[in-house]
């Protein structure tokens, strides 16, 4: 909680900047969040079953559209319990200005693993032969937390300009892995 001092020198509480949340589907559910001021987003839950089949994009609803204060947006980004599952979010932002409601897309990142099943008879001849592939499409029920919103303050305001050369760093143009493991 931010303090105000009035003129008359007594604190009183500033009004905090609030996220409105629209809950648009019966089963929607405001986010949530168990450390506030601590964790980094607020817990997104799922609307709706869905099944993650491996490598297939998915877009999962939410039920709620949200608008911050002036400016901001919102990033999603994968929770950890998910990730442990094989689960990741897919990519994507909620701008400042939108009002529709947020889809989270997820990607099941598992293999399937292949075996081949070999049926000999009893002189050794083979048989028969199949494939087996394990089965590792995740599932999503509703009520799952499947995803978090966390907020982020619109820079894009700032004028772009085109020049010659950048101010020189001590990093320049080094990037992926140039700063170690």
């Amino acid at each position: 909680m931010r303090w105000l001092e009035p003129s008359d020198g007594a604190p009183r509480a500033a009004a905090m900047p609030m996220i409105k949340v629209r809950l648009l589907h019966p089963e929607a559910r405001v986010p949530s969040v168990n450390y506030a001021g601590h964790d980094l987003g607020f817990d997104l839950y799922a609307v709706e079953d869905a099944l993650l089949k491996p490598g297939v994009p998915v877009k999962v609803r939410t039920g709620i559209a949200v608008e911050g204060p002036e400016g901001m947006g919102f990033i999603l980004g994968d929770r950890s319990s998910m990730a442990a599952r094989g689960v990741t979010y897919a990519g994507g932002r909620i701008d400042a200005g939108y009002r529709g409601e947020i889809l989270v897309c997820l990607i099941n990142v598992n293999q399937p693993a292949h075996s081949l099943e070999l049926v000999r008879d009893s002189a050794g001849q083979l048989v028969d032969a199949s494939l087996r592939v394990t089965d590792v499409d995740v599932a999503i029920r509703s009520g799952d937390k499947i995803a978090q919103m966390s907020p982020f303050q619109a820079m894009t305001h700032y004028q772009l300009v085109v020049v010659e050369a950048l101010t020189p760093s001590t990093r320049e143009a080094r990037g992926f892995g140039s700063s170690g493991r």
